[in-house]
């Protein structure tokens, strides 16, 4: 299980999809574009229920992970990614699911 920390607040991904989350936001911070990005805490969490952040190219941002190897990145769910960040919902990781290999991006 990884950790995204944004602005000192500290959110967990399973290491593979927070890979692909670390592209997007890199991304998008790169190009100095914000955006919405929203999911659903689990009820463990400290901070549970509905969370959405405001994605800033100024914020302080980084990215911890519990395995010592790069997870491999998807192509097509990294494109079905930053699709959904240009969305007027914007990126919403409840509905974020990887496409099958073969199978077109769908978001």
């Amino acid at each position: 299980m990884g950790s995204l920390n944004y602005d000192g607040h500290i959110y967990d991904f399973e290491d593979r999809f927070l890979a692909h989350v670390q592209v997007v936001l890199s991304q998008k911070m790169r190009r100095r574009e914000s955006f919405l990005l929203s999911w659903t805490a689990p009820s463990y969490e400290e901070a549970w229920g509905r969370v959405s952040l405001w994605i800033s190219p100024s914020a302080e941002v980084s990215f911890r992970y519990s395995g010592s190897k790069a997870a491999a990145v998807n192509g097509s769910w990294l494109e079905q990614m930053m699709s959904a960040t240009n969305s007027t919902r914007g990126l919403d990781l409840d509905m974020q699911k990887e496409p099958q290999a073969g199978s077109p991006a769908n978001g």
